[in-house]
């Protein structure tokens, strides 16, 4: 058994609740730092920064534990590619250049809460998981919410429809992540959280490195304010080493479903980081489609017995 994960099955479960919860008030608070950033920093630029970083400090913590590429079987390695080409290089992307056009509350509730239906959806289809009742209604509840939230009438005015483009993109990246969840599962069968997660954000890194250079970031680079550079340490620190790696080990420690519920209170957290730093806010339609769509997820993740997929 790998050393990380000998230390993660040490913690005791009053602590991984406890970091469980650090990592769905980080996570709330990414979209709120993606916008404090985006204002000094092209978006593909803050992926390369964040990301690569992110994987050095990984790799200098933990670089004993980390196999070596040529010992992973050839399924383990593409399994890795599409782990960092979905959670890292397309997630980002989709989830910043939403950002441009959409409030961060949205951010803190299309994509978590649509993402546990692709995950659903895909377990069903390929790990033979069977669907329940329970679980479609909530699918169907967390749409009715996503919905609302949304308010796809706001096409009818031009300012209102640049909205809904980066709502659409953050329903795409909730897609993405939900491929990238059910992937990371199949891939910590074999490989530790820390070898998923250090290997995915590395191929992350390398396919947007040449995408960022497309925005000439240089200048942007050296006028960028102490605020930006604060969000940056923020998303690479906190909402990305620190809260991916403690929601894996908590995967492996107390189950994926108990950890899954947790992920209700990123859009709590979010919504209200929203409003404490940007003063967005959330109109009474929205705000009870947003708790719609918690509840659609809590019930989608509800338990599932194995079962013949159709």
């Amino acid at each position: 058994m790998p050393a990380a994960e000998t230390s993660a099955g040490r913690v005791s479960p009053g602590r991984v609740y406890l970091l469980l919860l650090l990592t769905t008030i980080f996570w709330g608070g990414t979209p709120v730092a993606g916008k404090l950033v985006l204002r000094d920093l092209p978006p593909l630029t803050v992926g390369v920064l964040r990301y690569g970083l992110a994987t050095l400090l990984l790799l200098g913590v933990f670089w004993r534990q980390l196999p070596d590429p040529r010992s992973l079987r050839a399924q383990d390695l593409w399994i890795l590619l599409w782990v960092g080409v979905l959670g890292t290089f397309l997630n980002h992307i989709l989830f910043f250049l939403a950002l441009l056009f959409a409030p961060a509350s949205h951010g803190a509730i299309i994509p978590p809460t649509t993402s546990p239906i692709w995950t659903v959806l895909l377990a069903a289809r390929l790990g033979r998981e069977r669907v329940t009742v329970g679980q479609i209604g909530g699918m169907l509840l967390c749409l009715v919410g996503v919905v609302l939230v949304v308010r796809p009438e706001r096409l009818a005015t031009s300012a209102e429809a640049s909205v809904l483009v980066g709502d659409l993109l953050f329903l795409l990246g909730g897609v993405a992540w939900g491929v990238y969840s059910y992937l990371s599962k199949v891939a910590m069968q074999r490989l530790s959280a820390v070898t998923t997660l250090t290997f995915g954000m590395s191929v992350g890194t390398v396919f947007l490195a040449p995408a960022a250079l497309v925005e000439w970031p240089w200048s942007a680079l050296g006028a960028a304010g102490a605020m930006a550079w604060g969000a940056l340490g923020f998303l690479t620190l906190a909402g990305t080493v620190l809260s991916f790696l403690w929601w894996n080990v908590a995967i492996r420690r107390v189950g994926a479903g108990r950890t899954a519920v947790f992920s209700n209170l990123v859009p709590l957290f979010g919504v209200l980081l929203s409003w404490l730093v940007l003063g967005e806010r959330l109109t009474v339609v929205q705000l009870v489609g947003g708790l719609l769509a918690v509840v659609g997820v809590l019930v989608c993740q509800g338990p599932s017995r194995p079962g013949r997929s159709s």
